[in-house]
């Protein structure tokens, strides 16, 4: 009966090379390349992505801080959808929620491709593969990645993506922060894509890590590094929660529902908390206008996959606002122990409570039988 809200998708190398035009592209389509290390990465746009492995997949490895120097080094589970419902059952997941890979936790590394016809090219490609590959099984819920270079380009993905059978929409929530060209997300210019997905239904999806991220101290050894990358990732979802409920969109699009996936809860009362206080400080707190607690209740959702101390405060959450998150296949992923890590984490709730975070929220979130 698991949903996992937030899982991954390891793109194959051929994927925008089979897909795009090299008479036009050449080599800026992204594509895997050996390095003078001999370890194989991702060159986007001409650029590699130094600071990404070629696919994070620590829960399938024997040490969960290694990362693949080759493709070949990556098991199947991670990429073929046959092999990765294999490794579902027999982790207890019946359905995943999928989120991309080499494209970025939130597409952030084709969003910072300069040229916007190669940016929307390359989510067109994505979004296309994605359904065609993993859209095999119902047990798969495929999200598109949205195009940034312009709120026409993103609208008409979305829309586009929509019809293709996508369940959700992801996208950076800093774009002005890659693109000095792009308006800030609380523009109003943006409104077209708020009302696209909301008339559709579409959750909008901010995934931490995508945004602002604190450096990694380049003398870490593997492990410190592994596992301070992960710890940090949550520091983006606060600014992107904080960025949703204090900005205004909310009001505008009372329907809108956005999920912030791989944030955890712990510290989600904190932020609400203080965002109702500065609130109900400034000039903002009008009569009509809800507090941030308010909408966060309304439109918005969380993942947890590890914590206690943010669900011993639930309520003031929202138990219908969390969902659960396996992670798969990176390393602080509950794989594969999902269903110890759901009696150690959530054994204190409510069976009633259990079910609407195990997969009553995400199946009415993503329209789910």
């Amino acid at each position: 009966m698991v949903i996992s809200a937030a899982d991954h998708v390891v793109e194959p190398p051929d994927l925008w090379t089979s897909r795009l035009p090299h008479a036009r592209w050449g080599d800026r389509i992204p594509r895997v390349v050996e390095q003078d290390d001999g370890v194989e990465r991702w060159v986007i746009d001409g650029v590699v992505q130094a600071d990404a492995p070629l696919a994070r997949i620590g829960a399938l490895l024997p040490r969960r801080f290694d990362e693949p120097r080759s493709w070949a080094d990556v098991p199947a589970a991670a990429y073929s959808p046959a092999d990765r419902l294999a490794a579902m059952d027999a982790d207890g997941v019946g359905i995943s929620v999928l989120y991309p890979g080499a494209a970025g936790y939130g597409g952030q590394a084709l969003a910072a491709i300069p040229d916007p016809e190669l940016e929307v090219a390359c989510c067109r490609a994505y979004n296309d593969w994605l359904v065609e590959t993993w859209g095999v099984s119902d047990r798969f819920v495929p999200q598109c990645v949205l195009p940034v270079s312009s709120v026409e380009a993103s609208r008409s993905e979305l829309e586009r993506a929509a019809a293709l059978g996508h369940r959700g929409a992801i996208m950076h929530p800093f774009p002005w922060h890659l693109r000095s060209d792009v308006p800030h997300v609380h523009d109003g210019a943006w409104d077209p894509l708020w009302d696209a997905a909301q008339g559709l239904g579409m959750p909008l999806c901010w995934e931490s890590g995508a945004g602002f991220m604190l450096d990694v101290y380049p003398g870490f050894g593997p492990a410190a590094r592994s596992a301070y990358a992960a710890a940090r990732r949550p520091i983006s979802g606060a600014v992107a929660v904080a960025s949703f409920v204090l900005g205004g969109i909310a009001e505008r699009f009372p329907s809108l529902e956005v999920v912030f996936t791989s944030s955890s809860v712990d510290w989600i009362v904190f932020q609400l908390e203080n965002s109702d206080w500065e609130w109900k400080q400034s000039q903002l707190n009008k009569e009509g206008i809800p507090l941030p607690t308010e909408v966060f209740h309304r439109q918005c959702y969380v993942t947890t996959w590890f914590e206690k101390a943010g669900l011993k405060q639930r309520d003031y959450i929202g138990v219908d606002r969390i969902l659960w998150q396996v992670g798969f296949p990176q390393s602080s992923s509950t794989y594969p122990g999902t269903a110890a890590a759901i009696r150690e984490n959530l054994g204190d709730l409510s069976g009633d409570e259990r079910a609407r975070i195990t997969h009553g929220n995400a199946a009415k979130l993503y329209r789910l039988d």
